[in-house]
């Protein structure tokens, strides 16, 4: 009986030992202090080395002219231009900007000129007047937001005896007039200042100044196609009009389809031989944007 009490002694002596042991343990996990927090580094996107070329040419040639807008370029290499904007005769401060006539003379009285008249005779790096060597610059519409339906461009189409090359601002684009050159030459690239939009040639055509149906229905120079025309006339559905007006008259099938739903980039340029009476318009139908700078 003495040996069971002592037996009973020994199991309860080791019950409270275990217990009080795992008591500890359970207090040290309940009493040791939480872990400090550590701060997760926010992931910066990971830029390659085209993307930051791109963001430092933007920045140097800001820096250069503030009215500049960007890079157009063909992928192909067919063009590669930078183009400005001026939303008006005056600039930023309210100073009228110096800007010249075809001729080279200094435009003094402003009257019944806009933004398209600023540099199409004056070298956007410059400032001075430029016939020959660049023709005045590659400009963006002054109309134009960049979040219009339509974006419009303009470059100047050089004569065989100043550019002999081919090779001068909107000069290359000759090219696109014969089918043979367009599936090499297809597709284009718009660098903005944080963003990248691509572009497919959907439609070229020649637009003649000298037919007022041309006016009527091919308006390629609408920024937007939900505002009244140059003449006043509402048409809400002019947009389909004149993609079914420029269809009939594209030199070549592209396979491309235009809705009215597109946003669109529209180039214009002269045709050669025909300064002022025939223009070739190229029509790009936007397919992609990507952010430059996260």
């Amino acid at each position: 009986m003495k040996k069971n009490k002592k037996i009973y002694i020994i199991v309860a002596l080791i019950t409270v030992l275990l217990l009080s042991g795992i008591g500890i343990a359970v207090s040290g996990i309940l009493n040791k202090p939480a872990p400090e927090p550590t701060e997760q580094p926010v992931e910066q996107p990971v830029l390659d080395e085209e993307k930051l070329a791109l963001i430092k040419l933007w920045k140097e040639n800001k820096a250069i002219n503030e009215d500049y807008i960007g890079e157009i370029y063909f992928d192909s290499g067919l063009i590669k231009e930078s183009f400005v904007q001026a939303k008006d005769v005056y600039n930023s401060k309210g100073e009228l900007y110096k800007f010249y006539t075809q001729s080279g003379s200094l435009v003094t009285n402003p009257a019944g000129y806009t933004g398209n008249d600023v540099y199409i005779w004056k070298y956007w790096k410059t400032g001075e007047y430029d016939y020959n060597d660049h023709g005045g610059s590659v400009w963006l519409d002054y109309r134009n937001e960049l979040e219009d339906q339509n974006l419009i461009i303009y470059g100047h189409h050089f004569s065989v005896w100043n550019d002999e090359t081919r090779t001068k601002a909107f000069t290359p684009l000759e090219k696109l007039l014969e089918k043979e050159n367009y599936e090499e030459n297809k597709f284009v690239t718009v660098v903005l200042e944080k963003e990248i939009r691509k572009y497919e040639l959907a439609c070229v055509y020649e637009f003649n100044a000298t037919q007022d149906r041309f006016f009527e229905d091919f308006q390629y120079w609408r920024t937007n196609y939900n505002y009244d025309d140059y003449s006043g006339t509402t048409d809400q559905n002019y947009y389909q009009r004149y993609l079914d007006a420029i269809k009939s008259e594209q030199l070549y099938f592209t396979g491309v389809d235009l809705t009215t739903n597109d946003n669109t980039l529209t180039l214009q340029t002269c045709i050669s031989g025909h300064t002022g009476e025939l223009f070739e318009i190229l029509v790009f139908k936007e397919i992609s944007r990507e952010p430059l700078q996260g």
